[in-house]
């Protein structure tokens, strides 16, 4: 573009748009705008999705590892003295015998309610197994391990059953 102050007429047209273009071009770019709010909400409502499945797969393992360590535990008590504890307390502190005796490390809380398990007792009141307090439906229904084979087709977290089978008695 020429323009010489000198001399008046300069060598340049100012553009000029219509007012309906203007229109369209703004209609366009919130479309446009609309569009892309409507993809990153169905890419966060997907991520949403597969984060929730993966903390309840987290869950779901912590419930096995926490029940098999109390069941251990219950098992660990029944060899040491044949018989069942009365309470968490004695797994932690068995008072029986001259040295006291820990079964278990800590008071493990269940990881699906993060509260107290539901506590399956036998005929005489004495703690034979955990289970959870949870009425969820469980992601993982089959494929466990022979270990939890059953666990097999249990539709809540309450009907996975944590009970003390020990194998042998220790003298």
């Amino acid at each position: 573009m020429i323009c010489d102050l000198r001399f008046p007429i300069c060598d340049f047209k100012p553009k000029t748009k219509n007012r309906n273009s203007k229109i369209q071009e703004r209609g366009f770019t919130l479309i446009g705008l609309a569009v892309i709010i409507a993809v990153m909400g169905i890419v966060l409502m997907t991520v949403s999705r597969v984060y929730s499945t993966m903390v309840k797969r987290d869950v779901e393992e912590e419930l096995l590892f926490r029940g098999d360590e109390i069941k251990d535990a219950i098992d660990s008590y029944f060899k040491y003295g044949t018989m069942y504890p009365k309470s968490f307390e004695e797994l932690l502190k068995d008072p029986r015998g001259v040295n006291p005796k820990k079964h278990l490390r800590k008071l493990y809380q269940d990881p699906v309610t993060k509260g107290e398990w539901d506590v399956i007792k036998d005929k005489a009141e004495r703690i034979v197994g955990v289970r959870s307090k949870s009425g969820e439906e469980p992601l993982k229904k089959a494929g466990f391990s022979d270990e939890y084979k059953t666990f097999e087709g249990k539709t809540k977290y309450n009907e996975w059953e944590f009970i003390s089978k020990p194998i042998s008695i220790m003298p």
